[in-house]
């Protein structure tokens, strides 16, 4: 069984009502040693360093309990395949969503290879895994990988009442998550 832990942006703001909870939620379950894969192809390399250090800080300190290994995603695919079949956990980060698919896509069997695992997804890393998703970026609806059966709406307000209402007639009718930033749901398959 898979365990999507889907997030709605801002995890960098760990003021925000849920971001512990969903760090904490991704290691919920796991054994006391857990190899987490960190997928950053969504921002720029020269963010890398710093993405590390907040994922570090909030991974230990919302499990300190846990013995936490953190890796970032290379660049070679053969590299990439063998991280994710050694992880436990797949953590996808937010950013360009089209660079990151672009970058997945060169990894055709991703959905099977993180079959059994615990894929966390924030922003674009849920965007990633829905059928149909709505671009905050480009203010436009796109295509996700379809791993899930689902539409996305990150960064959710009020305001976006409008979008929700488009996004349900794009493509099939399918379940839309809709998640404020700092929000999480759990998904399984």
């Amino acid at each position: 069984m898979t365990k999507f832990v889907l997030h709605g942006g801002a995890t960098r703001r760990f003021e925000l009502e849920g971001n512990r909870g969903f760090f904490k939620e991704i290691l919920t379950g796991l054994p006391q040693k857990v190899r987490v894969l960190l997928i950053y192809y969504a921002r720029p390399e020269t963010d890398f360093f710093e993405l590390l250090q907040d994922d570090t800080n909030n991974f230990r300190s919302t499990s300190p309990d846990k013995d936490i290994e953190l890796e970032i995603a290379s660049e070679d695919q053969d590299t990439f395949r063998k991280q994710i079949e050694n992880a436990d956990v797949i953590y996808v980060r937010g950013g360009d969503t089209k660079k990151l698919l672009a970058k997945i896509n060169q990894t055709p069997d991703f959905a099977d290879l993180i079959k059994g695992k615990v894929y966390a997804g924030s922003s674009a890393g849920m965007y990633l895994l829905c059928k149909h998703y709505y671009s905050n970026d480009r203010k436009q609806f796109e295509q996700g990988l379809g791993i899930l059966p689902i539409k996305g709406l990150a960064h959710w307000d009020q305001s976006k009442h409008d979008i929700l209402d488009q996004l349900k007639n794009i493509g099939e009718d399918l379940p839309i998550y809709k998640l404020s930033e700092g929000q999480f749901i759990v998904l399984e398959s």
